[in-house]
């Protein structure tokens, strides 16, 4: 066995320290604001769980979540809050205030950069590309994006001449002026620079004119018309290597996969479409009480999470959750292939917990970062 799957660094021979990974769930479970749930995957797999895995009973989670986040009240017209995940720490971006940094490796909240004026937080996407965040955030008075990106390096320096280092935004070439929806679906090319994003899925047929595809390219900063196609998904796909395909998820309620498409690639011809796989089981919407949305996370090795949330009415344990609605959030760890015939199939190794939350935001979905 080598010293690389012994786990030691094959020049110094020290032993390298490798931190167990967790999922850390955002919630709106409480009236005052948001609130992270550090869960064990691993517990998913746990035999004692086995019979409520099968039963499909729903618990709560576990009390006190791992921070609380309490929203801001005041003069700011839209209390909006949006979470992005970059490394080992997650940030909390507010509207017209600085932005909050907690760092699961070591537990601890920093104060970030200020949330740029033209940014509105809770409406929008945040990507990551070489340890920085790109955000789009909507308008929808206006009917415009605003485009900036957060990095971390020197800012001004200070009495001492001494430079200081920092979190700061950037404001970026806008989009093009019939870049004038919000965007329902995106994904980050394999090349580790280009984001594609498409203001229109075309599952909802759509009418003329009304969907279309860019792409903006983060080494120099140029945007690229690619026509009049969107991607097969509804919110964000993640590449994945094993399968050499962008995964995400599919309006109603599968798993879809399809071919990333080039960077160069402009098509207006709809039976131009990228090839698409979708698996032949659904995965989500399942349950007949309202289905109130669905987010996807990549776990690495065409390995997902599916955060499922539906509405609970009339069900007397509601009554524990407050007087606003209750829900139950179903959180399905499971993994993807493509068989023998070329089809794309959910792994036998699939497991499902469910919990009993509360929702007090409209826009806002849960969603499980993997770190």
């Amino acid at each position: 066995m080598s010293s690389k799957r012994r786990g030691y660094a094959g020049d110094g021979g020290e032993k390298r320290s490798r931190r167990i990974k967790h999922l850390y769930l955002v919630l709106d479970d409480w009236t005052k604001g948001y609130s992270i749930h550090k869960i064990q995957a691993d517990s998913f797999d746990s035999d004692s769980d086995s019979d409520e895995q099968h039963s499909g009973a729903a618990r709560h989670l576990p009390e006190p979540p791992t921070l609380r986040l309490e929203c801001p009240v005041g003069t700011v017209p839209h209390p909006g809050m949006s979470f992005s995940a970059l490394g080992t720490k997650i940030f909390t971006f507010m509207n017209q205030r600085c932005s909050l940094i907690y760092d699961t490796k070591t537990a601890a909240m920093t104060i970030g950069a200020h949330a740029p004026a033209d940014m509105v937080c809770g409406f929008g996407i945040t990507v990551v590309v070489d340890e920085m965040l790109y955000a789009l955030s909507y308008h929808f008075d206006k009917k415009q994006h605003s485009f900036g990106v957060m990095s971390w390096g020197s800012t001004a320096p200070d009495a001492l001449q001494h430079p200081t280092e920092g979190w700061s935004w950037k404001t970026l070439p806008p989009p093009p002026p019939t870049f004038h929806r919000r965007v329902n679906s995106y994904a980050l090319h394999p090349d580790g620079c280009t984001i594609f994003m498409s203001t229109a899925n075309f599952m909802t047929a759509p009418s003329k004119g009304c969907m279309g595809t860019y792409s903006f390219n983060t080494k120099d900063s140029v945007w690229r018309w690619h026509g009049e196609w969107a991607l097969p998904f509804n919110g964000q796909a993640h590449f994945d290597r094993e399968l050499n395909a962008w995964v995400g998820l599919h309006l109603d309620g599968y798993i879809s996969a399809c071919q990333v498409a080039s960077p160069s690639c402009h098509s207006t011809t709809p039976s131009l479409q990228l090839d698409c796989q979708t698996t032949k089981e659904k995965l989500f919407c399942k349950d007949r009480k309202p289905h109130m949305g669905a987010s996807l996370t990549y776990m690495g090795t065409s390995k997902f999470c599916l955060v499922e949330c539906v509405k609970r009415e009339g069900v007397e344990e509601e009554q524990d959750l407050g007087d606003h609605d209750g829900c139950v959030l179903h959180i399905t760890i499971f993994g993807l292939k493509f068989n023998h015939k070329g089809e794309l199939r959910i792994t036998d190794h699939r497991s499902t917990r469910s919990f009993i939350v509360s929702s007090h935001k409209d826009h806002f979905m849960p969603v499980a970062f993997w770190m």
